[in-house]
């Protein structure tokens, strides 16, 4: 019976994951509104009523994409840019972050993809996921350099909410733009040794 009762968990556990990663694929393609249940159940070979069973429907599903990735980015955030000692400490804590937060983009790339292109402001489940997850990953950041101006380790004129939003800015477009930076230089940050470099530049 304990082997009977393994073999389910671990059936129900990868039916999940296909499901997972055939969502991932379409909502990046199609989007969330173009998306349909039958399409991401045939491209995980399952029956389209496990989406409803695992996940309470596409909605559910794409929340299930989503949210994880929400969580350990504001989880690097926090773990990674703590009060900052010096200027040569600011300046690792950052380059840790920016690689980061890079290479997510390259490991996830469909997950990307899909925030990208989704309009959080306009899908009321979505801006939840974002005010809880990326909005304080973003506002994790602020503060780095809110702290860092008050220790002086900043100039005091460094308006530290700009300076995040133009930080983060510059990252989310340098990770949303691989085909391009490929076929305009040659290498995209798919590549890790591009990518020390654009984080040494920053």
């Amino acid at each position: 019976l304990f082997y009977v009762a393994a073999m389910a968990q671990t059936t129900e556990h990868d039916t999940k994951e296909r499901l997972l990663q055939a969502a991932k694929q379409v909502f990046a393609e199609k989007g969330f509104n173009g998306a349909t249940v039958k399409e991401i159940a045939d491209s995980a070979g399952v029956n389209i009523s496990l989406i409803s069973y695992h996940f309470n429907g596409k909605e559910g599903l794409l929340r299930a994409c989503v949210e994880p990735f929400g969580r350990e980015r504001l989880q690097e955030a926090q773990n990674i840019l703590t009060p900052a000692d010096s200027v040569e400490d600011l300046r690792a804590k950052l380059r840790i972050w920016i690689l980061q937060f890079l290479r997510c983009h390259v490991d996830e790339k469909n997950i990307c993809e899909i925030l990208h292109r989704e309009n959080v402001c306009q899908n009321a489940f979505l801006k939840e996921i974002f005010d809880s997850t990326f909005l304080k990953s973003f506002e994790a950041v602020a503060k780095f350099f809110e702290q860092a101006r008050r220790k002086g380790i900043v100039r005091k004129e460094v308006d530290s909410m700009m300076v995040a939003a133009m930080l983060y800015g510059s990252i989310l477009n340098m990770g949303h733009n691989l085909e391009i930076q490929q076929q305009v230089l040659g290498v995209s940050i798919a590549n890790e040794k591009f990518r020390l470099e654009v984080a040494d530049k920053f």
